[in-house]
C-alpha cells in the first residue's frame, strides 16, 4: 500500500514541477535607465519582464515558448517562440542563456541582457 502511494504521489508532483522554467523570474532591461524599471509591475510600461514556464510577458505581449532544446554545454535553452500583442502575431526562433545577473535573450542578429529583479 505504501508503494502504490508513493507512486500516485509521484506521479502528481512531477508534472507540477515539469512546469518551472530555468529561467523563470522576473527581469529588467540592462541599460542606462536601468534605476527607472519597476520590477513589481509585470506587462506594463517601465514593468519587468516575467518568465514563467513555457510564457514570457512583457509590455503589451505575451510569448509562449515551445519545443525545448538544451544546448549542450552551456547554460542555454533554443526554444521556438510565437507572440501576441498589439500588431501581428509572429514566430521566431529565440534562446535563452543564463548568466550570474540574469539571463541573455537571443534571437538572430539581436542580444538582450535582461538583469534579474532583487
Amino acid at each position: 500500500m505504501r508503494r502504490i502511494f508513493s507512486a500516485l504521489a509521484a506521479c502528481i508532483l512531477i508534472p507540477a514541477a515539469a512546469g518551472a522554467g530555468p529561467f523563470d523570474g522576473l527581469y529588467r532591461p540592462n541599460d542606462d535607465w536601468a534605476e527607472r524599471w519597476d520590477c513589481q509591475s509585470v506587462g506594463m510600461e517601465g514593468g519587468a519582464l516575467e518568465i514563467t514556464g513555457t510564457t514570457i510577458t512583457g509590455v503589451d505581449n505575451a510569448c509562449t515558448l515551445a519545443d525545448p532544446v538544451e544546448v549542450r554545454g552551456l547554460n542555454a535553452v533554443l526554444y521556438d517562440r510565437t507572440c501576441t500583442g498589439e500588431g501581428e502575431p509572429y514566430s521566431e526562433r529565440l534562446m535563452l542563456m543564463g548568466h550570474d545577473f540574469g539571463v541573455y535573450v537571443i534571437t538572430d542578429g539581436l542580444v538582450l541582457d535582461w538583469l534579474r529583479c532583487d
